[in-house]
């Protein structure tokens, strides 16, 4: 018995200009606002636009100056955001501002500035986002979620919180 083998032909997708345009639009804000977060020109030397900036920022290492914007946006000190970086604080005070931090402080700093990002798209605003931040959680033990942005877990558990809230499900 013989087979006979079919070549099926791809189909050929075409995009309008204006959809190729939305579609670029939309993550140039959301990296436009996470240079924000991040202390924009002063604390990052390339602007980040997409995710291969991410991973080259990452593996360069940012500004610790760009700690000092990351906080305010978080609403904690200088004394917290090092205790969320697993680092000591005196550490950190010693690094001078244009100093690059680490790869594994860099990459904790990123995830917390794109969970920081989308908290405050989420909530509203970058102040109702501090008191959330702040507030105890029925669905986190009474716990605040700041308490839960030193690991990994914690900020992807908060991720899901914040899509329960975008999606008006009560936790």
């Amino acid at each position: 018995m013989k087979k006979s083998g079919t070549i099926k032909k791809s189909r050929e997708y075409t995009l309008k200009q204006e959809e190729i345009t939305s579609m670029a639009e939309e993550p140039a804000v959301k990296y436009k606002s996470l240079n924000v977060i991040l202390g924009g020109k002063q604390s990052i030397t390339q602007p980040v636009s997409g995710d291969f900036d991410l991973i080259a920022l990452t593996r360069e290492g940012i500004k610790k100056s760009s700690l000092k914007s990351l906080a305010a946006h978080l609403g904690v000190t200088m004394e917290v955001m090092s205790r969320l970086l697993h680092s000591s604080h005196r550490n950190m005070q010693r690094k001078d501002e244009d100093e690059l931090l680490d790869t594994l402080k860099t990459e904790k700093v990123l995830e917390l500035a794109a969970f920081a990002q989308r908290g405050i798209d989420v909530v509203g605003s970058k102040q109702a986002f501090i008191e959330w931040l702040h507030s105890p959680l029925v669905s986190l033990d009474n716990k605040s979620p700041l308490e839960f942005l030193d690991t990994s877990f914690g900020i992807q558990l908060l991720q899901k919180i914040l899509g329960r809230l975008e999606q008006g499900v009560y936790s």
